[in-house]
């Protein structure tokens, strides 16, 4: 007799031999119990996670001759349930969806449904992978699919639901199967195990479960090559690792601590010894990326045990590396290695990008909170300009009261090798010893609200500023006569220039006041004349000289930037040229 590959020895015979569906196996269950079976059912997962044998074993539960109704636990003995078991019903028809796409066969297939059943109890149709079929072959299943005879019951399986139309969901009890957790699995592989009469370690069965995905059907697969290569001797994690290639946990540790080491060389070495025994390297790169997520959630949740998939021991191999590490940077390995994998898949040199890659984490630094960043420059500009320790970026009293002490300016770390969780130490300046106490300015008087007469020698500027000053009661009108700059004075005339005709007409609405202003401070009848548009001005308006101090203030600080000793640097180490500099 011919070998039966552990995937169809340990097929499921009924709902309670489900792995990890037991949503599927109560809902089912209890209709059948309760006589309330759906004519039509769409069953939808990932591969290999039971939904033919769900079906199959629906099949059985239906037509099961034990007894005159449908049974919720077939007796797997009597003749329907072995013929539907081996495929070999007249009543129970698998359609494969992939070779029989075409409208015909989908008609020929629904010329039976109206003839009653040849032996058994109802008529079960199973199609798999139902979102094969073509568009018109959907069209055809409607109308039988919404009014089927009493006698006949839909089964679709599919991994592609999305694929399916809308009608045809609309007319299925739907059912999603889970992937089956990695401990689930793991307890399933060594049940079938015990029953081969076959001995393994724990480690070794876990990483099989892992590879597996939540697929069961994998899972027995892999096992069963595992099984032909070791005969009957015992199963090790070093053999399952060998004989599928992939990267054992021991490795995914090991490379973990050089990167957090910054040790290039060993990170190095371990792929290369690696790459020598065998391992794929995309599948390599995968399992580090899924380890460096491992290590990014042990560090931010506390007590992470259901979030990670790891026994106890391999827990406290993941906290014993987080603790190595500053915050933040195993979010900052995660994405830099996250392209990798990306990029690798492509390329026809996978190696080369994966050592390069390996090489930058060694490299990366941690990401630091935007306040950190702020208070270190805070800092650093202080002892540059030999001034004391900025002020604490947090919200104060606004007015009187006494003013907060500065506080010190950090003293530069020692130097020595730089970790993690430590700047590398400034040797531009040192902090100052004392800083001298900050007083405040007392608060300047606010301007009247109306200026005494200059007299028509006064300068344009002068007599502007005195203008302006009698608005400051006035704050619509005032913020409007800010885009104004004066073009001429001259002969008891004032000429204003505006950027734009709505204001130069808003101003206008208030021409009286404006000119009465304007005659009190010259100390003589004087008139206002607007304009609009781009004109010489022998004073600039409020509004264009504060947005020429602030863009002489941004190129002032951006040629700082570029000057600085810290960024020069930073260009020369990582071979590049600063592009932009971006200022608040």
């Amino acid at each position: 007799m011919s070998y039966l590959v552990l995937a169809r020895k340990y097929r499921p015979q009924r709902f309670a031999d489900l792995v990890g569906q037991e949503h599927v196996s109560r809902t089912l269950t209890n209709a059948i119990q309760q006589n309330r079976v759906h004519h039509a059912f769409l069953f939808t997962g990932a591969r290999g996670v039971g939904k033919t044998s769900a079906a199959r074993i629906l099949a059985k539960a239906l037509c099961c001759e034990r007894g005159d109704a449908p049974t919720a636990d077939p007796c797997g003995v009597c003749e329907q349930c072995q013929e539907i078991a081996g495929g070999r019903s007249v009543d129970v028809i698998e359609i494969d969806a992939a070779s029989n796409t075409k409208v015909e066969e989908t008609k020929s297939v629904l010329e039976g449904v109206r003839y009653a059943p040849a032996r058994a109890r109802s008529k079960v149709y199973i199609i798999d992978e139902v979102h094969m079929l073509s568009s018109h072959s959907f069209n055809a299943l409607l109308k039988t699919l919404e009014e089927p005879p009493p006698h006949v019951v839909f089964i679709f399986a599919t991994t592609e639901v999305h694929k399916i139309p809308v009608t045809i969901l609309s007319r299925c009890q739907r059912f999603d199967f889970k992937l089956i957790a990695t401990t689930r699995l793991t307890e399933h592989l060594q049940s079938v195990l015990a029953k081969e009469k076959l001995a393994a370690d724990d480690e070794a069965v876990r990483v099989i479960a892992r590879q597996a995905a939540g697929s069961v059907r994998d899972g027995l697969s892999l096992l069963d090559q595992v099984i032909a290569y070791v005969g009957d001797a015992k199963l090790t994690r070093a053999i399952v690792a060998d004989v599928l290639g992939v990267a054992d946990r021991r490795l995914l540790v090991e490379l973990a601590g050089h990167v957090l080491e910054r040790d290039a060389g060993a990170t190095l070495r371990a792929l290369a010894r690696a790459a020598d025994g065998g391992v794929d390297l995309g599948q390599l790169s995968r399992a580090f990326l899924g380890f460096l997520r491992d290590l990014e959630i042990a560090a931010r949740v506390k007590d992470a045990g259901d979030l990670v998939d790891a026994t106890p021991d391999e827990l406290r191999e993941i906290e014993a590396l987080v603790g190595k590490g500053a915050p933040g940077v195993f979010a900052v390995l995660f994405d830099r290695w996250a392209r990798l994998v990306d990029e690798a898949s492509k390329s026809q040199t996978p190696r080369l990008l994966v050592e390069m890659a390996a090489v930058e984490l060694c490299a990366a630094e941690p990401l630091l909170p935007i306040g950190d960043l702020l208070e270190r420059l805070d800092a650093l500009e202080a002892r540059l300009s030999g001034g004391g320790a900025p002020a604490p970026r947090t919200g104060g009293p606004v007015g009187g009261g006494a003013p907060a002490r500065p506080a010190p300016a950090p003293a530069p770390p020692a130097a020595g090798p730089r970790s993690w969780a430590s700047p590398p130490a400034s040797s531009t300046s040192a902090a100052p010893s004392a800083p001298a106490p900050v007083q405040m300015a007392p608060s300047a008087p606010a301007a009247p609200s109306a200026a005494p007469s200059l007299g028509a020698s006064a300068s344009p500027a002068e007599i502007w500023r005195a203008v302006l000053a009698r608005f400051e009661s006035k704050p619509v009108l005032g913020s409007r006569l800010a885009y104004a700059g004066v073009t001429a004075f001259d002969r008891g005339t004032l000429t204003l220039a505006f950027p734009d005709k709505y204001t130069a007409d808003a101003v206008e609405k208030s021409r009286k006041d404006l000119e009465e202003a304007l005659s009190a401070v010259v100390g003589q009848p004087t008139k206002v004349v607007l304009v609009t548009g781009e004109a010489p001005a022998i004073l600039k308006s409020e509004a264009s000289a504060e947005s020429d101090a602030l863009a002489a203030d941004k190129k002032r600080r951006e040629t700082e930037a570029r000057q600085h000793p810290l960024i020069q640097k930073a260009q020369d180490v990582f071979n590049t040229a600063l592009k932009e500099v971006k200022t608040p």
